[in-house]
């Protein structure tokens, strides 16, 4: 029986979604499901996506003609999936062939009380090339206590292992994808309510950065996760700690317990990206976050250059 689907949420994907979608299908599980999500793509992404799907019988292809947005694309895939494991797949990313059996036999071995897996990961850049190792195992991920987890995996500011594969039960009990700007954040610590993540001490997983990706976009980016909105206004940093406390409270957990995950979000996450709220801020308000700082430079060059009165 099918145990693992593959969710590919893709818009506009043709420069790296044949290498993608290639590293799920060399998988050395051959028994998966892949369900690809189009968002509307208005480049090549279609004819791909019907060719490799009319030659792999595994891969449930879904066009949709209107774009509407990251968010919602990321939790469609989760939608259309029915297996007792799921993982989601960018479509720029590349996943090592034992990447899906490895986090089975972890998932298997560890029990119910492991929410998700993650193999250890490498960045590569836009020609596939790994440039950097990320010194993913001490996440602490694994620790006996939610607010231990929570606080680790926060202060590493680890987003990767949403990758990973999780349980679907695990995902059941969480919000889903909730629409704000660190939407990957929200939802790994909903998932460490739920229970542990288990590193998988193999590289088996490739994040690719290259300078198109919604990360490296700015604030201009949270018209990707929710299309026509006026970004400036969004309060993106804010609204990402909003669902934190939100994620927690909407969790199984003990009231004491969340009490103290609560009590963990303001020294592990809040407290040291007060700038990235001061920055919303001054976003909602039109004034550049830079502006005093430069007016003081500026103030300081102009003082340096007036003679003193002192002899």
């Amino acid at each position: 029986m099918t145990r693992l689907t593959f969710g590919i949420p893709v818009y506009n994907g043709e420069k790296y979604l044949p290498a993608a979608l290639r590293s799920i299908q060399e998988q050395d599980l051959a028994d998966i499901r892949i369900v690809i999500s189009d968002n509307g793509s208005t480049d090549a992404t279609q004819d791909l996506c019907r060719a490799a799907a009319a030659e792999d019988p595994r891969i449930d292809y879904h066009r949709y003609d209107e774009n509407r947005g990251g968010i919602w694309n990321y939790g469609n895939v989760l939608a259309l999936a029915d297996t007792e494991f799921f993982s989601w797949m960018a479509a720029d990313d590349i996943k090592l062939p034992r990447f899906a059996s490895a986090c089975l036999e972890a998932l298997d071995a560890t029990g119910p009380e492991t929410a998700f897996v993650c193999p250890r990961t490498q960045i590569i850049d836009a020609d596939g090339v790994v440039y950097e190792d990320l010194d993913d195992l001490g996440l602490g991920a694994d620790a006996a206590t939610a607010h231990e987890r929570i606080r680790n995996l926060l202060r590493a500011q680890a987003s990767h292992p949403m990758y990973g594969v999780i349980r679907m039960d695990a995902l059941r009990r969480t919000r889903g994808i909730v629409s704000t700007l660190g939407d990957d954040m929200v939802l790994l610590v909903e998932l460490l309510c739920a229970g542990k993540l288990q590193l998988v001490p193999e590289h088996l997983f490739h994040q690719r950065r290259h300078d198109s990706q919604v990360s490296v976009q700015g604030v201009s980016s949270s018209t990707w996760f929710a299309p026509g909105q006026k970004a400036n206004r969004s309060f993106a940093e804010t609204m990402t700690n909003v669902e934190l406390y939100r994620g927690i409270a909407h969790s199984e957990l003990p009231f004491g317990e969340k009490l103290r995950c609560w009590a963990t979000l303001g020294p592990s996450w809040v407290f040291p990206r007060w700038r990235a709220v001061a920055r919303d801020i001054a976003n909602a308000v039109g004034v550049s976050p830079g502006a005093g700082r430069l007016r003081a430079q500026r103030a300081a060059r102009e003082a340096a250059s007036v003679p003193s009165d002192d002899a």
